[in-house]
């Protein structure tokens, strides 16, 4: 079985879609013959005006050699090509879908994408929440599978806490909460400042919160740090090296997802809480959206009520106060990701949806 693989989201380009890519293309060469067809630029300009026509003339040779048996869309993006790749070549075709990719607001994009993908053999979604937008854009139940993101267990033991002390020159006092994503809204990161620090630093001083990623959201992130006074207490990294990347998951002390709803937009799933509970690191999220697959609550964190500030005060000063218990939780929450998020075990699933499709 041949799959050509099409995904506009891959290294170099760095981000949560990007490593899923990697490693699902990287996983599934160990269950069926892949023909990779990536780019991995910057951008979403370069994405529309580079990417599509790139990864449609490169796929366009790739079934032209032959051999193909399936055309797979790594996200909703790329659905129209995959569509029209699989009218020409008479190929089945399958796309992979992810949140944001479904709902995104802009006119010609909300008529092509769901068009596609109503058009495709099978429908991937990574969490129930991506599922009900594929829903609600009308594609019907017997084509949907939801296929978990799973992780790579490369960042635990790779630095330690006085590491990451000695990077950001913080005392051995110090409280570290700490985020990873994209500054966008949905992230809540504005929100948390505003809402929920102040109270945190009230009771432990030498509170700080470390912000690890770059985009549109950092003024309003950097306006509600000044809003609360909160300078002091909030260091937004940006985009990190790879030795403060480890440092900071195997150094904090509790890792925040503090998620918002946002029309329109959506967490398709939230692969790094995944990786932080693979570092040990207790997880308090908000109890929403694609969240919920990546975080089972009691098991490998801590899901809490969104907007809710005194449930996130309360659960993330329970890890503060008491150290031993914040070790036990880690520790648990690390080995129920490793038994459930293994990349072996969704390969061999998304094997078994080409396998029958190809039956039929």
């Amino acid at each position: 079985m041949k799959i050509l693989f099409l995904t506009r989201k891959f290294p170099p380009s760095v981000g949560g879609m990007e490593q899923f890519a990697y490693d699902l293309s990287q996983a599934l060469t160990k269950e069926v013959e892949l023909e990779l067809v990536a780019w991995g630029g910057i951008g979403r300009f370069k994405a529309v005006l580079i990417a599509l026509p790139s990864l449609f003339f490169r796929g366009f040779q790739g079934l032209s050699r032959g051999g193909v048996d399936i055309i797979h869309a790594n996200d909703g993006v790329v659905a129209p090509i995959g569509y029209i790749l699989s009218r020409l070549f008479g190929k089945s075709f399958v796309v992979v879908i992810h949140g944001l990719d479904i709902t995104y607001r802009n006119p010609l994009f909300r008529f092509a994408v769901p068009w596609a993908v109503r058009r495709a053999d099978a429908v991937f979604c990574i969490s129930q929440a991506s599922a009900a937008a594929v829903r609600k854009a009308g594609v019907t139940e017997a084509k949907i599978t939801v296929t978990p993101l799973a992780v790579q267990d490369n960042l635990h033991g790779r630095s330690n806490r006085s590491e990451l002390l000695k990077k950001l020159a913080l005392t051995d006092d110090s409280k570290v909460l700490l985020t990873v994503g994209r500054l966008v809204e949905r992230k809540g990161v504005a929100w948390f400042i505003a809402h929920v620090l102040p109270g945190l630093v009230k009771t432990y001083p030498k509170l700080i919160y470390l912000v690890v990623g770059e985009g549109a959201e950092r003024g309003n992130i950097e306006a509600a740090i000044g809003s609360v006074r909160m300078e002091a207490h909030v260091r937004l990294l940006g985009r990190v090296t790879d030795d403060l990347y480890e440092a900071a998951y195997d150094g904090a002390d509790v890792f925040v997802m503090p998620n918002i709803e946002v029309p329109g937009d959506m967490e398709g799933f939230g692969l790094v809480v995944l990786e932080a509970s693979l570092c040990e690191l207790p997880v308090v999220a908000a109890d929403l959206e694609g969240i919920k697959d990546a975080v089972t609550d009691g098991q490998n964190g801590q899901l809490v009520p969104t907007r809710d500030i005194a449930a996130f005060n309360e659960a993330i000063s329970r890890y503060l106060d008491d150290s031993i218990f914040a070790e036990k939780t880690g520790q648990k929450s690390r080995k129920y990701t490793l038994e459930h998020y293994r990349w072996e075990n969704i390969a061999r699933c998304y094997r078994a949806v080409y396998e029958q499709i190809l039956g039929k």
